[in-house]
């Protein structure tokens, strides 16, 4: 009994041994001279380096939220602008469905310093130094699409919100309220 499991670890240890050869065997490099002359023939050339192109302009990347197609729930997506400000978002916003064609900012103005630790997505607070959020935003637009649709709105809201630097965002139709002091509302939900 004693020779047979003394025999049976042998095996198992010289099974492993010969798998360990094999798989170091098939990582070892080949010598380049081996290679097919043929094979070097028809390899592509290596591509240039790519370099970033100088002259390009500068975008200011942005969050853009939507209603699913299903109209259950928000999505993000990311797009950029040549500069930001609320007329290019508005017309993201138009380009995404969210808002109808020829809707367009009456005002937007952004004021007061956040009164809470929590100022918004991605916004550090270090003390003393004064941060570019503001507490309360309006956007005043000559159309919306559906006032009573909470998820239209909360798509202009988030869009607002996190590329403007605001806390809470009050929606205007032609300087009624549609909606006021929206936060900040998870996509996806």
């Amino acid at each position: 009994m004693k020779k047979a499991s003394v025999r049976l670890i042998r095996t198992v240890l010289c099974l492993a041994g010969a798998m360990m050869i094999f798989s170091m065997s098939a990582c070892t490099p080949t010598d380049k001279g081996a290679v097919n002359a043929q094979e070097t023939e028809t390899a592509a050339p290596t591509a240039p380096a790519k370099n970033p192109d100088p002259t390009a302009p500068v975008l200011d990347v942005v969050s853009i939220y939507s209603v699913s197609a299903d109209g259950s729930k928000l999505e993000g997506t990311m797009d950029a602008v040549d500069e930001l400000d609320e007329e290019a978002l508005v017309s993201l916003l138009v380009q995404y469905k969210v808002l109808e064609e020829g809707t367009e900012v009456l005002e937007f103005k952004a004021e007061g310093a956040p009164s809470s630790e929590e100022v918004g997505p991605g916004v550090v607070k270090i003390p003393g130094v004064e941060s570019e959020v503001k507490e309360y935003g309006t956007l005043n637009l000559n159309k919306f699409p559906d006032t009573e649709n909470e998820l239209l709105l909360q798509a202009v809201a988030n869009t607002f919100i996190e590329n403007m630097n605001i806390v809470y965002l009050t929606i205007q139709v032609n300087g009624e309220t549609a909606a006021e002091n929206l936060s900040m509302a998870d996509a996806g939900k």
